[in-house]
């Protein structure tokens, strides 16, 4: 059952509530890793973090980054995206999954944020790093967004043509197609889903082109947003991503910086500890670097 939208939580008392409502639209069906998290500190304080996972993973991709950001004081919100963490890896719950879906999901989680400190950051890897994006740019009430991986253009193709791509899955029979044809039910994490919907996945980028197409006209809310992408990845087309950056910096109203690791292996998901490529020792602490930078 969807949660209605209800605009900040007033206090803790209200954002507690509303983290309860969101975790139990998680039954037996669904990992208990898999299910939507909070590490609060019983109180409200300085710094509230929403963390967003990736299309096809849940909330256990930051099963290690989580803990790492509460032992620093923040109170953390993870929700769990509609139709993922399914105990059954081969599920078809991503074939009704939508934008509409996601950002409600999204915004709820900053809504119960709001509550939960006096500053809102959001983080989130891939698909969630679209969505971290979108809220940035929209929302007055986030002070921070850290997008890791974001997609604006898959592999190596451009905004423009992933768009012709994204338009064309959107027409045609919803697939399920295997991020890896090598690997198929083997693909690590072995929790995530090793399959993906297309139409699922227009969704996703419908909400980036929305924001790639809206930075050149409208300016965006959040004080600042620092991308996080690795030079190795195979998965999203760096150049748009930093194209999207310099977009957003002319406008001087958010401070935006742009981090690269230049020497990682080829790896697209730098969060998930279970990833053998992913280097989390090295990739955790530029993270909570930028969380916890002065404002």
């Amino acid at each position: 059952m969807p949660i209605a939208a209800k605009g900040p939580a007033r206090d803790y008392t209200e954002a507690l509530a509303r983290a309860s409502a969101l975790r139990a639209l998680d039954d037996d069906s669904i990992r208990p890793q898999a299910r939507t998290l909070l590490l609060d500190h019983g109180a409200p304080g300085d710094l509230a973090v929403v963390l967003l996972h990736g299309y096809t993973n849940h909330p256990g991709q930051f099963r290690e980054l989580a803990p790492l950001i509460h032992a620093r004081g923040a109170n953390v919100v993870v929700p769990r995206m509609p139709g993922h963490g399914d105990i059954d890896r081969m599920t078809t719950r991503l074939l009704r999954l939508t934008a509409d879906a996601l950002l409600a999901r999204a915004n709820e989680a900053v809504d119960i944020a709001c509550g939960l400190g006096k500053r809102v950051a959001v983080l989130g890897i891939s698909s969630g790093a679209n969505l971290a994006v979108h809220l940035a740019v929209n929302r007055p009430d986030v002070a921070v967004g850290i997008p890791v991986a974001p997609a604006f253009g898959l592999l190596h193709f451009s905004v423009p043509t992933t768009r012709a791509i994204m338009a064309l899955a959107s027409r045609i029979p919803n697939l399920f197609l295997w991020w890896d044809p090598r690997a198929r039910m083997k693909m690590y994490p072995m929790s995530a889903y090793p399959r993906f919907s297309t139409r699922g996945l227009a969704a996703i980028m419908s909400i980036a082109f929305e924001d790639y197409a809206a930075a050149r006209t409208e300016a965006p809310t959040a004080g600042a947003m620092w991308f996080i992408t690795n030079r190795a990845d195979p998965a999203v087309n760096n150049r748009e991503t930093h194209r999207f950056a310099s977009e957003l910096s002319v406008w001087r109203t958010m401070k935006v910086g742009y981090f690269e690791f230049r020497d990682l292996p080829v790896n697209h998901d730098i969060i998930e500890p279970d990833n053998p490529l992913a280097r989390t020792e090295r990739v955790y602490p530029v993270l909570l670097d930028q969380l916890f930078s002065p404002p």
